[in-house]
């Protein structure tokens, strides 16, 4: 009998330290937004956030619009972002997983709005079905009604992320 104790003891103190630290890092929290980097990504002081499920063009990317002319959709994009979500603004987040960059990936609202899929509805980033499944009718939504980068022609930023490398 006495065996079986330290077991359990190692145990109790796993349960007692480990699962608190896993919900806690679900829970939501408030973070105040210092620098939209990106249409998908966002800072709150020293944390880099990557908006989970989505992918958007990158800050240099260019589309075509529906006249074939060349115009600058990642820095549209990340308009659209800034416009939506200015510095300063407190928003709710939920903190799903870290990215290998240490990003934190997250789902967040402001003003009771999920945030990507607002920029997603707007036509300015891309359901990222790779890792989500969530943003697939507001992305269906914007390419019906020709919103953002589907009232032309673009690159998908992974593939345009792709070839940058290769230069």
């Amino acid at each position: 009998m006495p065996k079986k104790r330290p077991a359990l003891l190692i145990i109790l103190l796993a349960v007692w330290f480990y699962v608190p630290a896993a919900f806690a890092a679900s829970e939501p929290r408030y973070l105040t937004v210092t620098a939209v980097s990106d249409a998908d990504s966002l800072r709150a002081g020293q944390l880099r956030l990557r908006l989970h499920g989505i992918d958007a063009p990158e800050l240099r990317q260019n589309c075509l619009d529906s006249v074939g002319q060349p115009y600058k959709c990642g820095q549209s994009a990340t308009d659209f972002l800034r416009s939506m979500i200015e510095i300063g603004t407190e928003i709710q987040c939920r903190h799903l997983d870290t990215d290998r960059y240490k990003r934190w990936v997250v789902k967040c609202f402001h003003n009771g709005e999920d945030i990507a899929e607002a920029v997603v509805r707007a036509g300015w980033a891309l359901a990222y079905r790779r890792y989500a499944q969530d943003y697939i009718e507001a992305e269906k939504q914007a390419e019906r009604a020709r919103r953002g980068i589907w009232q032309g022609s673009f690159t998908r930023p992974e593939i345009w992320r792709r070839e940058q490398r290769k230069k």
